[in-house]
């Protein structure tokens, strides 16, 4: 595992916007009955999520939050020296979303701009990378302010009849501000990468390796629409897999970076964990011990797993005042695909955080 600090880089505010669609899992047509659905809620926690039509996409949600988020701020559009955008879920092939960001943002043309493809614990790679740039060029000048835009519809990719993954996830934009401050507490990281398992957690058709054929992409649109059921040779993550990974690995990280840097996990205001399911967030908060389920906040309720976007998202929706009017110190930790995770360790002052906006 590689493990970092990040000094003179402070966070001024996060926010995120989710869209206007709502589906409720009580109703999906996949369940057999309501007995049979709410069997799933109560395991997952997820009653509902915000799901975007085929007109809405990662960018114009990450691209509201920013919006509200630079206008509360007081910044100016020229002031920002760089954007770094986290999704799975592009808007085109050959077109990084922080271009088209930069554009609708009117960005100046030394803005420069980046792209993460990543998974769950994308958004806390985005900020040790952001954050990592800053404090190594923020010092002489060139690069102090940037925005961290991390968000997915992976719902739209998700077949009507999937029964492991339908009721789960939700999708989500947010925008993370950072800026140099040479008084800015550090940033600490603990990263890592267990590719052996990493097809877990795979999608395997449609890209280079293995490109659509005519028939496979006719029976993926099926899948989509509902007209076709999934199969066993259809793609389908390994669940006891991913759920052995998610509760060993993110509290031995979680512990691993406080020891490392003498940080006294019961002195923790919140503990921000990926929303994978509620079962394995409530398994890892009990591994830590120390911490109060209370300092472990929940938002799967309302917006289900919005994968690298629910560790903002959650901060948000659910400790937003908080993170507002006070000084926060929070871990957060992000896991999944790779598989792979990333924890860190940061404090806040009296944050912008605005209320989730829902997409107009």
């Amino acid at each position: 595992m590689a493990s970092l600090n990040v000094s003179h880089v402070a966070i001024r505010g996060i926010s995120a916007c989710v869209p206007p669609k709502v589906e409720e899992n009580i109703s999906l047509p996949l369940f057999a009955s309501r007995e049979e659905a709410q069997k799933i809620i109560e395991m997952t926690g997820v009653e509902r999520k915000h799901i975007a039509s085929d007109d809405i996409t990662a960018s114009d949600l990450c691209l509201a939050a920013a919006k509200q988020l630079i206008k509360d701020l007081g910044w100016e559009p020229e002031s920002i020296d760089g954007v770094c955008f986290v999704t799975q879920s592009p808007d085109y092939v050959n077109q990084p979303d922080s271009f088209l960001i930069h554009n609708q943002l009117g960005l100046k043309e030394s803005c420069f701009c980046l792209d993460l493809f990543h998974g769950c614990p994308g958004w806390v790679m985005g900020l040790m990378t952001a954050s990592t740039i800053l404090s190594n060029n923020g010092v002489l000048g060139g690069i102090r302010r940037m925005l961290l835009l991390d968000g997915d519809t992976w719902s739209t990719t998700i077949p009507v009849y999937d029964h492991e993954s339908r009721p789960l996830f939700g999708d989500c934009g947010t925008a993370t501000a950072l800026e140099f401050d040479e008084g800015a507490h550090d940033l600490f990281f603990d990263l890592g990468t267990r590719s052996k398992d990493g097809k877990s957690l795979i999608t395997t058709q449609g890209a280079a390796r293995h490109p659509y054929t005519m028939d496979k992409y006719q029976h993926h649109l099926n899948l989509l629409n509902g007209s076709e059921k999934p199969e066993e040779h259809d793609d389908s993550m390994d669940g006891m897999s991913v759920f052995s990974f998610g509760i060993t690995v993110p509290p031995k990280s979680i512990k691993r970076l406080c020891a490392e840097h003498e940080i006294d996990l019961g002195e923790i205001d919140k503990v921000v964990l990926h929303q994978a399911n509620r079962f394995m967030v409530q398994k890892i908060a009990k591994k830590l011990k120390s911490v109060d389920v209370s300092k472990v906040p929940l938002s799967l309720k309302e917006y289900g797993n919005t994968t690298s976007a629910s560790i903002p998202l959650t901060i948000v929706s659910q400790c937003g005042k908080e993170y507002a009017d006070n000084h926060m110190k929070t871990i957060g930790c992000g896991f999944g695909t790779g598989l792979s995770w990333a924890t860190c360790y940061f404090e806040t002052e009296g944050i912008v955080c605005p209320d989730v906006i829902i997409y107009n």
